[in-house]
Order: structure tokens, then sequence, then C-alpha cells
């Protein structure tokens, strides 16, 4: 478990209650004006759907409350409830999961809030309450260094996955999926003056009078921040505040894909709804369309995306960009794809730089060039795009396009993971598993397993679920590793799903019907042994392809002590026509104590 410096790695300078003024003018505070209400200085804000996510912003909340989503994010994954009406952390409900850290290169941005819709859409917590602060003409100045994110690789946790006692999960609709860390500084300005960050870290420095009624808050220093590089794998000690969350709904369950619809999703740039409907990402924060120049575009509507990406807007041309390369809502074009990529990796989005690096890598609408593709998978890297340090992680295992390096794989590979991208979790696993790279490692692998099995990759849920079945590496812990076959099986991993089956037949009184029908999807997805056990322990005429490599390593393994990979042997010597070679390897398993061998030597038909 993660302790909370160990997360975000920063302590508390300033707090910002309710966002009230403070300062030395006492003079001056006495003879101020009343402050006007929300509703006369900013107009009443209205109460809009945030049902499908939000990227809401924390520089409003007390110390308190900042420690106990610290703590929660510590301790697993943070769920919250989150309405038009607010946000509140369950701080006693969680999903069972992690937060890693991917540093980036440092970046300054000041959010200027003007009204109560962008009070309340970017500060949930309390923007209802904060237009009486800010009189006609005044804004809410937010200056934000970025150095880093907190990601997990949860992407579609279910209400099944929340953990807590008794009611504490009640009210629960979004999960924390990352948070964006560094330092910031909030204070009162004028509308009709533009002001730098340093402007504003640096405002109420000198202590005088408060007669300008200033709201100002800061947390972090910005000599630490300086400190921050792309490569740490930990924020610098002044330089880890949380300023800005990634709230994504909670999957019900009766939303949940069923088994046949499973597949992973696309390795492109999928832009999500980030604001309350009727608003627009723009500028680093929600507001209305009208008053944007160039905004985010939603996923989902392609010709808002051309609109918005004609006008360079650097996110909508990524997601432009993953429409035209997936066909989503829009004919499949490469070429097009390419452009819209580049049009948003010129201009700083890293997704679209990780797109335009895929497409170069295959050739597909642009020339393909490796090299080129390498530089821009580290560009996106470096910016904090998870699959970019993947995809170039992965360039350097297998050695295109560069020298292979199995350490600078796993190196690249474990930023990917700690970036909440569980594909780069399950490449990475094997390499702690095996030693290749790095000193072995089996609980590391473990871990690397959990989170790709967190994320959405099936088969390591599969490799885990067979080292708690083995307690190699992991917890000995058979019902876990039946849950977690159960998971992969769902997400359309044929091999999960046999192994489900067999757990099924080898425990006393298991249900038969049960794992027929796992050993059935595990066919249907493809999986030798699950075809190979209804041919041969059902009778069911299943095509089953020998597969001469898996067998001599099966054949390895099993001379090596391996019981189980004798009884697989078996099995599938049997359904290849060897029936008297399998039932040999069926019997030296069953003889070693493995009951689902014996099981299926007594059903052999």
């Amino acid at each position: 478990m993660r302790t909370r410096g160990a997360l975000f790695g920063f302590s508390l300078v300033l707090s910002l209650p309710a966002l009230s003024g403070c300062g030395a003018g006492a003079p001056a505070e006495a003879i101020r004006p009343t402050a006007p209400t929300s509703s006369e200085a900013l107009g009443e804000a209205e109460c809009r759907d945030v049902s499908e996510g939000g990227e809401p912003l924390v520089v409003d909340w007390k110390p308190d409350q900042r420690g106990e989503l610290e703590l929660a994010m510590g301790e697993g994954v943070a769920v919250v409830a989150y309405s038009c009406d607010g946000i509140k952390l369950l701080k006693d409900c969680r999903i069972d999961g992690s937060y890693g850290f991917l540093g980036m290169t440092r970046k300054e941005q000041v959010v200027r809030l003007q009204n109560a819709d962008e009070l309340r859409a970017n500060l949930p917590l309390s923007g209802a309450s904060l237009g009486g602060e800010l009189a006609r003409g005044s804004s809410l100045d937010i200056a934000m260094i970025m150095i880093g994110r907190a990601k997990t690789t949860w992407s579609a946790p279910t209400e099944a996955d929340l953990q807590g006692e008794g009611k504490a999960c009640a009210g629960a609709t979004h999960f924390v999926r990352s948070a964006t860390l560094g330092a910031f500084a909030v204070d009162t300005g004028s509308n009709a003056k533009v002001r730098a960050a340093a402007e504003i870290f640096g405002a109420g420095a000198s202590g005088g009078s408060t007669s300008d009624k200033q709201v100002q808050s800061k947390e972090g220093d910005l000599k630490d921040c300086a400190k921050a590089s792309p490569k740490d794998g930990s924020p610098p000690s002044q330089c880890g505040a949380p300023i800005r969350l990634v709230l994504q709904p909670i999957v019900k369950k009766s939303d949940a894909a069923p088994a046949e619809t499973a597949q992973a999703p696309a390795e492109v740039a999928s832009t999500e709804p980030t604001c309350p409907k009727g608003l627009v990402l723009a500028d680093g924060k929600c507001m209305a369309a009208a008053s944007a120049p160039a905004y985010q575009c939603e996923a989902k509507n392609a010709e808002e995306c051309k609109s918005q990406c004609a006008k360079k807007h650097p996110g909508s041309c990524a997601t432009l960009g993953a429409l035209y390369m997936n066909g989503q809502g829009i004919e499949r074009d490469p070429a097009r794809a390419a452009e819209a990529s580049k049009t948003a990796c010129d201009g700083g989005e890293a997704a679209g730089c990780t797109q335009l690096g895929i497409l170069t890598a295959e050739g597909t609408g642009v020339t393909k060039d490796v090299a080129a593709s390498l530089q821009l998978f580290e560009k996106a890297c470096n910016a904090a795009e998870a699959i970019g340090c993947g995809r170039l992680g992965r360039a350097y295992l297998t050695g295109d396009g560069v020298t292979a390096d199995p350490a600078r794989a796993a190196t690249l590979l474990t930023q990917g993971c700690e970036g909440g991208d569980d594909r780069s979790c399950a490449a990475a696993a094997p390499l702690y598993a095996s030693g290749k790279g790095v000193q072995a490692d089996e609980a590391r692998a473990a871990a690397f397993y959990k989170r790709a099995c967190d994320g959405a990759d099936a088969a390591s849920c599969d490799a885990l679920g067979q080292m708690h079945e083995t307690g190699r590496g992991a917890s000995k812990n058979p019902i876990l590793a039946s849950m977690l076959y159960q998971r992969g099986c769902i997400r359309g991993h044929g091999d999960a799903c046999a192994n489900q089956g067999r757990l099924e037949l080898a425990k006393p009184g298991g249900n038969a019907d049960a794992a027929r029908r796992a050993f059935q999807q595990a066919c249907t997805w493809r999986s030798a042994v699950g075809c190979a056990v209804l041919k041969a322990v059902y009778g069911e005429n299943r095509p089953v392809m020998p597969d001469v490599a898996q067998q001599q390593a099966l054949r390895k393994s099993c001379d090596s002590g391996n019981t189980r990979d004798c009884a697989t042997l078996g099995v599938l010597s049997v359904a290849s026509g060897n029936k008297a070679g399998g039932k040999i390897d069926l019997d030296r398993a069953c003889t070693r104590g493995d009951a689902w061998a014996c099981s299926v030597a007594k059903q052999l038909k």
C-alpha cells in the first residue's frame, strides 16, 4: 500500500477554504462594500448533466479534503459521487487497483473562470457558491504548472467492482481515472488583463492591503517544479499537488457488455466528453461553445470533429484522426487520419503523435518510416502519453527499427504501465517473470499482470490466475484464480475459459454443465485446449489442429515436473489421435495429484 507522500510527493502550502479572501489588510476590510451574491455578480448557473464524466479542477478543495483524496488514491482507485450539484469523495469506498506516475515535459497554463457556469462546471465542489466572491468584471485566475499524471489502468469498472462496508459506496457514480499533478496558484483578476502564471504565483506576496478583495491560494513551489523531468518515477517533493481529475462513469450492471462482444479497445486516442452537457472544453476549462474560438469535439460527432480540427484544435484533430483510423462514424481513411494526427501532434496533442507514429510504422496512409515513427513515440512518451512509451518499449523489445535492448524496453514499458496503458503492463510482466533485461522478480510480474488485467488485457487475467492457482509469484488462492479466469474469459481469452472449466472439473462436486459451457466458450475463442477437451471428454466433433511448437514446449515443461502441463499435453494428444500416449501423460499427472487429469482420464471418450 502506498503512503500519501509516496503517491503525490508534495506537502500542502496554503489552503483555499471556500476560496474566501485572505491577507493582512484589516483596515481596508472594514470599509469594503458588502460583496454581491452569486446571482448578483455572475448570474445563476444551470445544473447540467455530468453522467458521462468530466475533468474538474480540484484547486478549491480544503486541506483535509485534499488529504482524503490523496489517501484514497494511495489505498486503491478512488470513487466519487459526481452530479450537477457537486462532487463528493466516498473515502471508504474504493476499487481494487492502484495509480502509477508518468512524468511529462513541464507545461504552464492559466485558466480564467468568468461566470457562474464556468465556476460550477470547473470547480464542482464549491463553484455553485463562489459567485459572491467575484464582482462584475472580475475573474478567477488559476495558474497551473503540470509535470505529470497519476493514472490507473482501470477503464470500465462495474458496480460489482466497488468495495466498501455497509453503505460506503452508496451514491457512487464515477471513479478517478487520473489526476494531473504539479503546482497551482489561484487569484482574483480582471477580465481586461491577461496575466502569466508567474505573476499569479507571486500575487499577494507583498502582504499589502486586501481592499481589492483578492482570493488567493497556492500549492507547490516553482523552483521544485523546474527540477521535474519526463523520466522521473515520482514528482518533486513540492510539485506533486493534484490539480485536475479525470472522472469516468462506473458501468452499471445492465450496461456491461456480454462476452460475445468482448474485444480489446483500439490503441488510438479516444476523447470522451469532458464537460457537463451543453458546455465544451476549450482553453483548459469548460465553457459555452459560443465563447470558444475552437474546442474539443465529442468522439461520437464526426462532423463536429471535422469542423473543430479545421480550426486547428489539437484535441479535436487527434479525435478526428482516431475516427478515420477506425472508421467509426466516418469512412475509414488512413491518409486523412495521418493528416489530422499530424496537425494534432504539431499542436502539442500527444495522442496525435502516437497515432501518427502507428500509421508511419505501418506505412498506412503515409510513407513507411520506422525511424520517424520511433521519434513520434518518444515525443508522445515525453508528454505523458503512455501508449507512446509502450510502443517505443515494444520496438526495443523486438528490435524493430532499433537495436534490440530488453533493459531499455523494460524501462519504457514500465513507464507506459505507470501511465495507465494496460498493454504496456502486459508486455512488461513476462520480462520480470523471466528475468529478460531485468532481474527476475515474479512478485513484480504479478503486479504488472494485475494492472493489465484491471485494464482490458484478458491474457493477463489468465496469467495472473495461473500464478494464484499455483502460488508461484503470488498468494495461492484458487477462488481468486477462478475469478480471474472468469474475467479473462468474459473478455474473450479462450485459454482463460479453458482454465475456468478445468478448475470446475477438478474441484470435488464440480458443476459438469458449467465446466462444459466454459470449454465451449474456450473453443469459440479458438483455444486448442478447450476444443480438445470437448472432443476427448465430451465426444463433440471439434477440429483440433496439432501445434508442434506448443506440444514440444509442454513436453519439456512436463518432463521438468509441471504436472498441469502433463495433463494439458495428454488432452491435446488424445484429441489429436494419440490416445495411448495422451493417456500415459494424463495418468502421470493424476498420479502426481492433479485432480483435473484424474477427472479427464475417467471421462475419455
